[in-house]
């Protein structure tokens, strides 16, 4: 390819690049930039995808939770996973980070560890849910996302859920008035 087609290319790339070593560059540094660049979110970019995701993430948590309350195993378990998509999102455009692929996932939070996370208890959390649409990983996840989401600045995101979130939290927060 060239080295327009290159700078161009798209999301669904960017993880494949975000490793990558340039061993060789032609172009006055060119090359180094774009890998660079695109194994790095700016602040604004981040910021936007992380606000999306999180929405994203919340509205399909909601619904797995709703699907169990109401006794449609099948539907909740299919919305738990779509959430965690949303949420490896969020979680990696929070770091400002491109999601890896999940082949990947775990190769990259042994060698590169989200700040202020437990790989082994987030990776188990991850297992919990899409092995079973384990209702109480799920909130206790949550739980934990809306605390760092807060703290990232994302709380109107959450805030819009309005009533909505005492069905998304951990139990123990859900009795606090």
């Amino acid at each position: 390819m060239t080295a327009a087609e290159f700078d161009r290319l798209g999301d669904w790339e960017r993880y494949a690049i975000a490793r990558a070593r340039v061993l060789l560059d032609r172009l006055g540094g060119r090359i180094t930039r774009t890998v660079a660049a695109k194994g790095r979110l700016g602040a604004a970019e981040a910021s936007r995808v992380a606000a999306a995701r999180l929405d994203a993430y919340a509205n399909a948590h909601y619904r797995s939770l709703k699907n169990a309350r109401d006794g449609s195993p099948l539907a909740a378990r299919l919305d738990a996973a779509d959430s965690l998509g949303f949420l490896l999102e969020l979680l990696f455009a929070l770091d400002r980070r491109p999601r890896p692929y999940n082949k990947y996932l775990e190769w990259e939070l042994a060698r590169f560890p989200l700040p202020g996370w437990d790989t082994r208890r987030l990776l188990t959390a991850l297992g919990r849910i899409t092995g079973a649409g384990d209702v109480d990983a799920q909130r206790e996840l949550f739980g934990r996302v809306e605390a760092v989401a807060r703290a990232a600045g994302h709380a109107a995101t959450l805030d819009a859920w309005g009533d909505d979130l005492g069905l998304m939290r951990p139990a123990a927060v859900r009795r606090v008035p």
